[in-house]
């Protein structure tokens, strides 16, 4: 008696562990370049960058002015919330700025890239022999690329006995 199905004849298993072999190996392949691009591309960084440090000492007692450019170097925007001037917090209460590098601003290329000038008064500094209004008491918000000078009043008990002296 000779069965119907017995001339049918199935995948070899040679060839079903190739096809096995060969749909983990494309299906192992997607997942990973999936994963890749959609992780790589949404890394951000917050780095800011601080130049042009300056101190300047008055005879009386915490009557130092400290000013320093600051930039948002990195790929998403960042709030300045804390300065600390040789390990003591700086009061928000102390911190005066002006941002932007557009007309009439004061963070423009050069003013970041020179060296500040000295000046006490709170609301405004002349730069570069500008005038410019600043903006106290609060913190400094940067978006990605964009700059800001910042004068701190009486700030990090510096002294006139500290004079010459550098601090890490």
């Amino acid at each position: 008696m000779e069965f119907k199905f017995q001339k049918r004849r199935g995948i070899g298993n040679v060839i079903t562990t190739l096809i096995i072999l060969i749909a983990s190996v494309v299906l192992g392949a997607g997942v990973i370049f999936f994963g890749g691009s959609m992780f790589s591309t949404n890394t951000q960084s917050e780095q800011v960058k601080v130049t042009n440090i300056n101190s300047w000492v008055g005879s009386g007692a915490n009557n130092a002015t400290t000013a320093f450019a600051i930039q948002n170097v990195g790929s998403k925007a960042v709030t300045v919330t804390d300065i600390k001037l040789r390990g003591i917090a700086v009061p928000v209460a102390s911190w005066f700025s002006c941002k932007g590098s557009g007309a009439g601003q004061c963070a423009t290329a050069i003013n970041v890239q020179t060296p500040l000038p000295y000046d006490s008064t709170e609301n405004s500094v002349t730069i570069g022999g500008t005038l410019y209004t600043m903006t106290g008491n609060q913190q400094v918000s940067l978006s990605q690329g964009e700059a800001a000078i910042v004068y701190l009043d009486g700030a990090g008990n510096i002294n006139s006995i500290d004079a010459g002296n550098t601090y890490a």
